[in-house]
């Protein structure tokens, strides 16, 4: 399974990481999975490979902390990082519907714009930061 998570990161443009927070924290799972991902050294699947940060939380920095650790793990990996807009959402009930909408009008604007963000990001990188053959 490792290979296999390896492998697909390895042929996509870019990654967005959506993450919770534990313990003011990245969850073990996912850092495992980067630290797999990332070797062996000069194998690295993250290298040169656009990714942005995103998360929510029930608390009310909405996984800051865990975003800011996650952030340090993947510029030692080497990927660029989106940092022109950060998104700290508070997690309230209701917030996504069962269809898996977002009922706020302000938070589905605000995701919105992130995402034509991310992917001007993207792009910007791709073109400035070939992939590696």
């Amino acid at each position: 399974m490792a290979r296999a998570f390896k492998q697909a990161i390895a042929e996509v443009d870019a990654v967005l990481f959506v993450t919770p927070e534990y313990n003011r924290s990245i969850p073990g799972a996912l850092k495992n999975a980067i630290d797999w991902a990332s070797r062996p050294w000069g194998k690295n699947s993250f290298a040169r490979k656009p990714s942005a940060v995103i998360g929510t939380s029930p608390g009310s920095i909405g996984t800051a902390v865990a975003q800011q650790q996650l952030r340090g793990v993947l510029c030692f990996c080497n990927s660029p990082l989106m940092n022109t807009m950060e998104a700290y959402l508070q997690f309230k009930p209701g917030l996504i519907d069962e269809d898996g909408n977002v009922t706020n009008p302000s938070t589905a604007e605000f995701l919105t714009n992130y995402m034509k963000e991310l992917h001007v990001f993207i792009e910007r990188v791709l073109t400035v930061l070939p992939r590696e053959s």
